[in-house]
């Protein structure tokens, strides 16, 4: 039976990483009979339980080394693993598991990636000298590509797909979860809603205050207001926040959901405004018309993408734009639905392609 190693975000509470988890085990369980995954976890005992895997700690180097040695390919991925926006960490342990694997003379693919920025001479010389080893990358949008030809890799095949979480499928998620975890927040039945997604971002403040104050604004106009942490607990922390400079009630869900909670629920909102990518994501499948804020480059991709508006950058946030953007996609939500339903149809068939090529990496393994 092949056995893959995982490598990614995960056991970090952030739903957008563990639904891209959960794509990749699902579709993977279909594309390769008698597939055995390990993932490399922070909390691999919640990891293990959720998701029915192996699961080890993700910096246990002597736990690594042995699973490697067993293993039949790496998979790196997914999301924005490989970027030092967020400091050289990252880049580091990502591409550290990435040559350890390549030591061992392991296959290496790369699983719907999302790259960069990679800004500082470290990074890119490192980008440069390991992914350049790598035996197969996918990509989850065109720009990610250009990123790593203008970061001097060239010689591994790289594919165009989607994010593998686009690839989730929702009929399963049942809607009364989200029902139940609004009746118990106090929310009537048929209540319009706004579900807002928000992130702290490089100490920046003055988003909150716009925020709040758009959030006001719609408040007044009929609309409830919910807050909907992606990541437990940090975003808890700034929703309280900018629901606290609000002059108008509006709700936080405060305790952690797992990413089919957090998706039954959203089948209740009407329209979303979003920092967290996967948050967009979340709302893409269940075609709710969405307003980005963005802080990364990886979101203004996503909505180009989905040709959804932004309503500014964090940094430089204002109010009458985003204002403005919000009123515009609320006139035509009928209009938003179908067309994101269309574009979710053929990105899910894009996500779906780097299974088969994991498949056909591992072919030979599963003929033995």
């Amino acid at each position: 039976m092949p056995k893959v190693i995982i490598s990614g975000y995960y056991g970090f509470k952030n739903n957008g990483d563990e639904a891209m988890l959960y794509a990749i085990l699902e579709v993977l369980g279909r594309s390769v009979p008698g597939l055995v995954p390990v993932v490399l976890s922070r909390d691999p005992q919640e990891t293990g339980r959720f998701f029915g895997v192996k699961a080890v700690p993700r910096h246990d180097l002597r736990l690594i080394w042995k699973e490697l040695s067993r293993a039949d390919l790496l998979i790196s991925g997914s999301g924005g693993l490989l970027q030092d926006a967020t400091g050289p960490n990252s880049i580091l342990y990502y591409l550290g598991v990435v040559t350890l694997a390549k030591m061992m003379g392991k296959p290496v693919f790369f699983y719907g990636q999302g790259i960069g920025p990679v800004t500082t001479a470290l990074g890119k010389t490192l980008m440069r000298l390991v992914v350049n080893r790598v035996d197969a990358i996918t990509v989850r949008d065109e720009e990610s590509r250009k990123e790593l030809l203008l970061l001097g890799v060239n010689k591994p095949p790289v594919y165009v797909t989607a994010d593998p979480a686009l690839g989730l499928d929702t009929a399963g998620i049942d809607p009364a979860v989200g029902r139940e975890i609004l009746t118990n927040l106090g929310v009537e039945p048929g209540t319009p809603l706004l579900g807002v997604s928000v992130r702290s971002w490089k100490n920046l403040q003055e988003y909150k205050k716009v925020l709040a104050l758009v959030c006001d604004r719609l408040t007044e106009e009929g609309w409830k207001v919910i807050f909907l942490p992606m990541h437990y607990p940090g975003d808890v922390d700034v929703s309280r926040e900018i629901s606290s400079l609000m002059k108008n009630p509006s709700i936080t869900v405060e305790r952690q959901l797992n990413f089919r909670e957090m998706l039954s629920l959203m089948m209740q909102v009407h329209t979303i405004i979003g920092m967290r990518l996967h948050f967009l994501i979340f709302g893409a499948l269940l075609n709710i018309p969405m307003v980005g804020v963005s802080y990364d480059p990886k979101v203004d991709r996503f909505l180009n993408l989905m040709q959804m508006p932004s309503g500014g950058a964090v940094d430089h946030l204002n109010f009458d734009q985003l204002l403005s953007q919000v009123h515009d996609v609320i006139a035509r939500r009928d209009e938003l639905k179908e067309m994101l339903a269309d574009r979710v149809t053929a990105l899910r068939k894009e996500a779906l392609q780097s299974a088969g090529l994991v498949a056909g990496m591992l072919k030979p393994k599963q003929s033995k």
